[in-house]
């Protein structure tokens, strides 16, 4: 499945990658991280600035995951939630 959902007018969610988006800010920063002394005050500097952007990612993702369900609890007088076994779907289709 490559949506968040599908809700029952056929709309996906438009789920954008905040990982991928800051994928080159993160792999830059890390580079720093990996040529400090580990231990020393500057790599702990270093591995701050590194969780920062890891946190804001988390952020990001649980900001838009809780905006999409406020708004799907605005827009609908029932919301149902379907657990679907993908893996076990995949597998039949190949029979």
């Amino acid at each position: 499945m490559d949506g968040l959902f599908v809700d029952s007018e056929g709309e996906k969610a438009n789920y954008p990658r905040f990982y991928r988006q800051m994928l080159d800010k993160l792999s830059q920063e890390q580079r720093k991280l990996s040529r400090k002394k580990k231990g020393s005050s500057n790599w702990n500097k270093q591995r701050i600035r590194v969780a920062k952007i890891h946190e804001k990612v988390a952020n990001q993702r649980k900001n838009f995951l809780h905006y999409k369900s406020k708004e799907l609890v605005a827009a609908y007088d029932a919301v149902i939630v379907e657990d679907l076994d993908m893996k076990g779907m995949s597998q039949a289709l190949r029979f």
